[in-house]
């Protein structure tokens, strides 16, 4: 979903890998609202929407940096929608695993960064990213998970 291309020579270098993953990651958020919109599940719609505004409002931080933006829309679920069913619990676990990803990213991005000041910056994000996963898990667990969820 997320790839480190070419040298991360500079805070701006982590800037642009941050807003192009944030990008995708409100795009994912908007397929999946559609699919679930279509088994008529409002208010797991209403999370993935309210998830795909915040990563957009993340990578307008950094629409300053090199590359153009890469964010379109694509208005077709990611999957079918027939058979699907999610509920709220599934949804975020779901936004969760997506957000882990975006970690193992900044993560990688803090190894590979060649300056103290690049790998303080990614650092930091890093621990942003952190943030945000604590506050989905605590969204999370105010939701019963599924029957069949193995503990």
């Amino acid at each position: 979903m997320f790839a480190v291309t070419g040298a991360v020579h500079s805070v701006e270098d982590i800037h642009d890998a941050v807003r192009r993953m944030e990008e995708g990651a409100a795009l994912c958020y908007d397929q999946l609202a559609i699919a679930v919109d279509l088994i008529t599940a409002p208010d797991a719609a209403v999370t993935l929407r309210n998830l795909a505004a915040a990563a957009r409002r993340r990578a307008k931080t950094f629409s300053g940096t090199a590359s153009a933006p890469t964010d379109t829309a694509r208005m077709e679920p990611p999957f079918p929608a027939d058979g699907l069913e999610l509920d709220n619990w599934q949804v975020l676990e779901l936004a969760l695993d997506m957000e882990y990803a975006m970690l193992t990213h900044l993560e990688i991005l803090e190894a590979l960064a060649e300056t103290d000041t690049g790998r303080a910056e990614a650092t930091k994000m890093a621990e942003r990213k952190r943030l945000h996963l604590a506050e989905l898990d605590v969204r999370q667990s105010k939701y019963p998970a599924p029957a069949d969820f193995p503990e």
